[in-house]
């Protein structure tokens, strides 16, 4: 099976640190899937450094998301921050990265599923929040049940 990661934005801070906790996790968690609703250019210079294994899908109409069923935020929400996410919201933009780049939904939720190579959907998580991922514990197990 595959680990498939749907991302928020190019720019969401939340999903770079999550990228790079799955990055770190890799070795035991098998075929990675990057998704994102960039345009292919895009996606291929946002995500140069992602490890040679990961493959990542250009989805810039969403399909993939509405497909997964991904949540998205009320436009009323975007301007909630919850206190705990500002260090990493400060330290993403103060290291340079953008708040948002042109076409990006800052509305649409990200998740993550596991998927077997006949498509069948093993597990899904679906963000309800910016900063709600699965811990790689979480990941782990999953991936372990679905082997």
């Amino acid at each position: 099976p595959a680990l498939v990661i749907l991302t928020r934005h190019m720019d969401c801070p939340y999903c770079e640190v999550y990228v790079g906790k799955v990055i770190n996790a890799h070795d035991g968690l098998g075929r990675v899937i990057v998704v994102g609703h960039g345009t292919p250019d895009e996606l291929a210079n946002h995500h140069a450094d992602l490890p040679r294994e990961f493959v990542v899908v250009a989805d810039p109409d969403q399909e993939l998301y509405r497909a997964f069923e991904t949540r998205r935020l009320a436009s009323w929400t975007r301007l909630r921050i919850k206190l705990s996410s500002i260090p990493t919201f400060l330290r993403h933009h103060l290291g340079g990265g953008k708040i948002v780049r042109a076409g990006q939904d800052i509305l649409q939720l990200g998740g993550d599923a596991i998927v077997d190579p006949d498509g069948s959907i093993r597990w899904l998580h679906l963000s309800q929040q910016v900063d709600d991922r699965p811990s790689m514990r979480e990941l782990r197990t999953h991936l372990h049940r679905a082997a």
